[in-house]
Parts: structure tokens; sequence; C-alpha cells
């Protein structure tokens, strides 16, 4: 089974992805929030740091692009292969309004003649540049914009091109992040696909995780995002539940360190990574306040210091109450 880290804007930029891959290894792939391909055929400087290879040192990093134009697109796949990366994913499941209106994102399935001219006219370009034929093209994706019976047809298109990967998100786009992805949609368009798959949707425990792979044995892969900023260990956690036992043994013989004390160190570290290339507290907090309004499932009882998190402008206030959540719920435990 193969684990990626799903893109989240403004959270899994490459401080995060620093931090995540020191404290908690064994991601496979982490993907970039996308970046934009437009007319300018510039990246900003922001965009230019998530692809800085010291940025990402020892860590799979693939960027996502998001574009609706080919020659726009294809202009990112070469400048972002000048960086030495190998794969490059196609965002089509970018619910945001702001995306959607622009005719990008989970918007471009609106469009499945333009999105088949589009791929048409990106896959002929690569296969004739021996520069580029070896870029791998992924494609992020929902079902459809309002209606599951989209996909049969998004398939179709998905089919006819080499894409490498197709990572699938069984929601429409106008489900947003509600209700639940719909897994035999999912099931549907895996059994149609003649690509491999990826699994992506409310994965938030080792649960979730098995029961996904009790549905569909043969998928070989997930994408994980919300579940892991809320539990930073839960990939790790899903791989000890499914290796072997004598593998669990040695682990456990081993002596893993206390997941309170990874925790804080953990938080702690993320926090000044985001402080090094941000350079007001407040902006550093909202980011941290985002990330604790997941993470905070992780512990119970402390909603009084979290409250005071949401209050936090400044980081000895932060510090303060991430202590007492900290200090509150071990002493929960006892």
């Amino acid at each position: 089974m193969k684990f990626y880290c799903a893109p989240m804007e403004g959270l899994t930029t490459f401080p995060f992805r620093q931090v995540h891959h020191r404290f908690f290894p064994g991601v496979d792939k982490y993907f970039t929030p996308f970046l934009v391909a437009n007319q300018t055929l510039h990246f900003k400087r922001k965009e230019i740091r998530e692809l800085l290879p010291e940025n990402n040192k020892d860590i799979c990093t693939v960027p996502q692009v998001l574009s609706n134009k080919a020659e726009e697109f294809l202009w990112a796949v070469r400048a972002i292969q000048q960086y030495g990366y190998s794969e490059i994913n196609l965002n089509l499941g970018c619910p945001s309004p702001t995306v959607v209106t622009r005719g990008r994102g989970a918007g471009f399935l609106a469009d499945p003649d333009r999105l088949d001219r589009f791929f048409d006219a990106v896959f002929q370009d690569l296969e004739a540049d021996p520069d580029s034929r070896m870029i791998r093209i992924s494609v992020k994706t929902r079902t459809g914009l309002t209606d599951h019976a989209e996909a049969g047809p998004l398939m179709k298109i998905f089919n006819r091109y080499p894409i490498h990967e197709l990572i699938i998100h069984p929601r429409r786009r106008i489900d947003l992040y509600k209700g639940q992805p719909d897994r035999e949609v999912f099931g549907s368009m895996m059994a149609e696909s003649v690509h491999p798959v990826c699994y992506n949707g409310d994965i938030r425990s080792i649960e979730d995780y098995l029961r996904m792979k009790e549905a569909f044995p043969e998928c070989d892969a997930v994408m994980i995002g919300r579940g892991l900023i809320r539990d930073p260990s839960l990939i790790e956690r899903i791989r000890e539940e499914i290796m072997p036992e004598e593998t669990k043994k040695q682990l456990c013989s081993a002596g893993e360190p206390e997941m309170h004390s990874r925790l804080w160190d953990y938080q702690l570290a993320l926090y000044h990574a985001y402080h090094d290339t941000i350079e007001s507290d407040r902006d550093v907090i909202a980011k941290m306040k985002e990330l604790w309004s997941y993470m905070g499932d992780l512990f119970p009882g402390t909603e009084k210091n979290q409250k005071q998190i949401r209050k936090a402008w400044t980081y000895e206030q932060y510090l303060s109450a991430v202590s007492g959540i900290f200090s509150d719920h071990q002493d929960g435990e006892k």
C-alpha cells in the first residue's frame, strides 16, 4: 500500500512537509498545494519556494498544477521539470468557488470536450519532445460537477491518455467536503480505469482505512488530507496495524517515544518552521489555529485551552494555551 499526503492550501507547504517527514516518516508522496499556471507564464515567489530542491530534500514531493489551458500547463510542466521533478499532478478536484468559476479545478469537469482537447494537446506535445517524454502526468479528480453520472464520460476521456495515476475523490464539486464519499461510484470508476487508481476521501482513522481496504482490496494507494492534519501519526499507525505480527513485536521491543512528547515537539517545530518563512506572529498563529481546529480532536477534555488558542495572537499566548492542552490531557489520562 502506498500512502500520499493530500495538498491543503496554506497548510501542507514545504515547512509542513519537512517537519512532518522528520517526526512521522512513512508518507510515500507529498503533493504540493496547487501552483497556478496562467497567462503570465511565471510562478509566484512563494510557489517557486515550494519547488526548490533544498526545501524538499529527501522528501518525495509531487508538484500539483492548476490549469485549464494546454499551452499554460505545458509551460508549467517544463518549468517544474527544470527543478528535477519527474511527476506533475493536474488538479481537477478543487471545489473552491474562486477556482471553479474560472473553469479550473473541479470546474474543468463541466466541459468534457474541452478537457479532452486539453489532454490531447498536452500528451501530443510531451510525446514529441524527447526532453519531456518521460515526465509523468497524474490527475486528481472528483466524480463530476453536479452529478455522479458525469463519471462515466470522464473515465472514457481519462482512459484515452497515458495518465500515470488517477487519484479519485468520490464527491461531486457541489458536495464540497460534506456528506459521505460515494464509494459505489469510486468502485465503478476504478473498475473502468486502465490506469492505477488511488482512493482519496475521509480516511480519518485506522478503522476508516480498513473499511476502505475491505471494500476495495485491489486498491493499492490512498491519499489522506484532513485525517493526517488531525492525526499526524495516522499513516504510521495504519502501517503498524497492517504489518506482520512479528514485525510489530520487534517495534514494541525497540520502544517508541511517547506520543505526547512527539506531538509536543512536532507542533512546536512546525510553528518555528512556518515562522522561518513568515515574519508575522499573527500569520503563523493563524496557521496553527487552523491546524488545531483538526488536531484538537486528539485531546478530548481540553476544550477550554483550545478556546485559548483561538484567542491567541502572540507566541506567548499560543505557547501557554498549548502547554495547557498537553498538561490537562495527560492529567485526564492518569
